[in-house]
């Protein structure tokens, strides 16, 4: 497992469903943000991988396990990880956790390495190495 990202939300009004939660969307939206995060945090970013490692790393699979609810106005911190690599993909771990370390959600997140047709390629070692 990878020195993990910490980022920090708070649930606004815009972002909750009729029934007063956090939507589940907004989840997968924080998610996806907290990889950015991780990324910035290493110098990187989606579009600057293509240019720096000659590959694209793209979503093929997402799992999301909601825990707890999150109600307006709640403060969570978001931990995100690398959890795994393989050949050509990698798995990002998150887990969102509240006031006390409730924890309001968890996700494993794969991405792959593709070149411009599309199809999964190695992860160079420079990338490899500057995820970790």
């Amino acid at each position: 497992m990878t020195s993990p990202n910490v980022t920090q939300f708070e649930a606004r009004s815009y972002e909750l469903d009729p029934y007063g939660h956090l939507n589940n969307a907004v989840f997968v939206n924080w998610f996806e943000h907290g990889r950015l995060c991780y990324l910035r945090d290493r110098g990187m970013s989606y579009t600057s991988i293509p240019e720096t490692h000659g590959v694209r790393i793209v979503v093929v699979q997402q799992d999301v396990t909601y825990k707890a609810e999150v109600r307006l106005g709640d403060l969570l911190d978001l931990t995100t990880t690398i959890a795994r690599f393989g050949n050509t993909s990698f798995t990002f771990e998150h887990t969102l956790t509240g006031e006390g370390g409730a924890v309001a959600g968890l996700a494993k997140v794969s991405m792959v390495c593709t070149g411009d047709d599309g199809r999964a390629i190695p992860i160079p070692a420079a990338l490899r190495a500057a995820l970790a």
